[in-house]
C-alpha cells in the first residue's frame, strides 16, 4: 500500500536543526588525551550498566520479586550518580559528569528499541578496538566563533568546514575520534538551531519520481544520479583486507599480540574505509540537493533495504543457493545509498511520499498495461500493449511520480503548505493482475506523462 512519510502543515517552524562536521584542533597533546580519556570512560560505564541491567533483570526474572527493573535514563542516572560516589571509581569526578552519563541515554534508548521493534535486538558491549571513540556534550554548549569549550578539557579550535551556522545557538555536541590511538583525527558535530529562513528552501514546486537501482538512480525528468566510480579504491580496501587478515592469523597461530605491522595494515585499511565512506556520503548529499532544488516534492519508492540484502546462505538443514552472487548484489546494492539518499531528502525536500513499488518496472507510463515481457532487458522497456519505448528506469520513474501525486493533499493556508497542494492528483482504476489490496493510482492526466526524448536507453 502507498504510504505517506510527510504531511502538510498550515505553520511553519521557527527554526530547524542543522549539523556541521568541523575538524578538532587541540592546542596541547594533553587536550587530545583527555578527550581519549572521556571516550574510554564513556565505553567504561555503558558496559558496567549493561552488565548492571543485565544482572539485575536475570534476578527479577529467577525470583519474580517486585516490578520489573526499569532501564530508563532517569534510573540509569540514578545508578550513574551511585557509581560516581563510588570509592572504588573515584576517578569518574576527574571528568565531565554530564557527558560521561549522557552515553546512558544512547543505552536507554537502545532499551527502548529493543522493546518496540521487532528485529532490533538487545544493546552489546562495546569493544575498545571495534568501537568508534567519542562522547557528546549535551547542553550548555559554548562555542565563541570557531572556538569550542570541552570541559575538563579547555578551548580548542574547529577548522575544516565553511561554517555556514556559526553565529545559531549549539544545541549540542557529538566529539568523534578517527584513526589510531597513535594518530588521532578528533571531528565535532555541532547541531546548531537554526531560524527557518536562514536554511536553504527546497523548490517552491513541482513533482519528481526517483526510481532507485543498484549503482544509479533516475528520476522521472530522465537525469541519472551515479554512484561515484570507486574501483580503484576498492581494489585497494580487498588487498589491504587479504593483508589484515594474514596477520590476524599468523598472530592467532603464533599466540602473539598483533605485530607493528598488522597494526599498520589495519590502520590503513580503515582510513581507505573512511575515505569510501566520504565519497558515499559526498555522492549522497549533490544528489539529494540537486532533487530538492528540481521539485517541492520527491516520491521514491517504499523498499526494504534490509530484507533485500539479507543473506542467502540459509540453515545447515535447507541450506541456500548462489550464495556468492546474492553476496554481491548485496554489496552493489548497499554501494548504491538507498537509505542515506531517502533520509537525506526526509529533510531537503519540502515533502518526501513513499510508494509501493510493486509492477512499477512493468507498467507502461503512457497505456498503464502491466506485463512481464514489457521489460526486454535491463535498460529497455517496450510495451506490447502500444509500443512505447523507453529508457526503463525513466519509466519507472514516471510511474512512481503518477502513484505519488495521489497521495500529495490538496493546499490548505498559505505559503509551503499551499505550494504542496500544486500537485494533481488521480483516482484508481486499474488494477494489477494478481495484487491484492486497493488498485494503484492511475496516470495523471487523460493521456498519460509524455516520455522525455533524448534519454539514452543504454543507461
Amino acid at each position: 500500500m502507498p504510504t505517506r512519510t510527510a504531511t502538510s502543515d498550515s505553520t511553519t517552524p521557527a527554526s530547524v536543526i542543522r549539523a556541521e562536521r568541523y575538524r578538532v584542533r587541540f592546542d596541547s597533546p594533553m587536550q587530545a588525551a583527555l578527550c581519549a580519556q572521556i571516550a574510554g570512560a564513556c565505553r567504561y560505564v555503558w558496559n558496567h550498566m549493561l552488565a548492571d541491567c543485565q544482572g539485575r533483570y536475570r534476578m527479577w526474572k529467577a525470583y519474580r520479586i517486585g516490578p520489573r527493573p526499569s532501564v530508563s535514563f532517569f534510573t540509569l542516572g540514578q545508578r550513574f550518580t551511585e557509581l560516581r560516589h563510588d570509592p572504588a571509581h573515584a576517578w569518574l569526578k576527574a571528568l565531565p559528569c554530564a557527558a560521561v552519563r549522557y552515553t546512558l541515554k544512547y543505552l536507554a534508548d537502545a532499551y527502548t528499541r529493543s522493546f518496540t521493534i521487532a528485529d532490533a535486538g538487545l544493546p552489546h558491549f562495546k569493544s575498545r578496538h571495534r568501537t568508534t571513540p567519542g562522547f557528546t556534550l549535551p547542553d550548555n554548549v559554548r562555542l565563541d566563533g570557531t572556538r569550542l569549550y570541552i570541559p575538563k578539557v579547555g578551548w580548542v579550535r574547529l577548522a575544516g568546514n565553511q561554517g555556514r551556522y556559526l553565529g545559531c545557538p549549539a544545541k549540542q555536541v557529538r566529539l568523534l575520534r578517527e584513526g589510531d590511538e597513535r594518530h588521532p583525527r578528533w571531528y565535532a558535530h555541532v547541531f546548531h538551531e537554526v531560524p527557518a529562513d536562514r536554511v536553504r528552501p527546497p523548490a517552491a514546486t513541482g513533482a519528481l519520481g526517483v526510481d532507485r537501482n543498484v549503482g544509479q538512480a533516475t528520476d522521472s525528468d530522465g537525469r541519472v544520479y551515479a554512484v561515484p566510480d570507486t574501483a580503484n579504491l576498492d581494489a585497494n580496501i580487498k588487498r589491504k583486507q587479504r593483508k589484515a587478515d594474514k596477520a590476524r592469523e599468523r598472530s592467532r597461530r603464533n599466540g602473539q599480540p598483533l605485530s607493528h605491522r598488522g597494526r599498520r595494515i589495519c590502520g590503513q585499511l580503515s582510513k581507505l574505509r573512511r575515505k569510501q565512506k566520504r565519497k558515499r556520503q559526498s555522492a549522497a548529499h549533490r544528489h539529494s540537493r540537486r532533487m530538492a532544488d528540481t521539485a517541492h516534492t520527491v516520491v521514491i519508492e517504499d523498499l526494504d533495504t534490509k530484507a533485500m540484502t539479507k543473506s542467502a546462505k540459509g540453515t545447515v538443514e535447507a541450506p541456500g543457493r548462489n550464495v556468492k552472487q546474492k553476496a554481491g548484489l548485496n554489496r552493489e546494492i548497499l554501494k548504491s545509498n538507498w537509505g542515506l539518499l531517502e533520509r537525506q531528502l526526509a529533510y531537503k525536500a519540502g515533502e518526501l511520499v513513499k510508494v509501493d513499488p510493486a509492477y512499477t518496472s512493468q507498467t507502461c507510463a503512457v497505456c498503464q498495461h502491466v506485463d512481464r515481457a514489457n521489460r526486454k532487458t535491463q535498460a529497455l522497456f517496450e510495451c506490447t500493449a502500444c509500443g512505447h519505448t523507453a529508457n526503463a528506469d525513466h519509466n519507472a520513474a514516471i510511474n512512481i511520480l503518477a502513484r505519488g501525486l495521489t497521495l500529495v493533499r490538496p493546499a490548505r493556508g498559505v505559503g509551503a503548505s499551499a505550494r504542496r497542494g500544486a500537485f494533481p492528483s488521480g483516482t484508481p482504476t486499474t488494477r494489477e493482475p494478481g495484487r491484492r489490496g486497493d488498485p494503484p493510482p492511475a496516470r495523471a492526466g487523460p493521456s498519460g506523462p509524455a516520455p522525455v526524448p533524448g534519454v539514452n536507453s543504454s543507461v
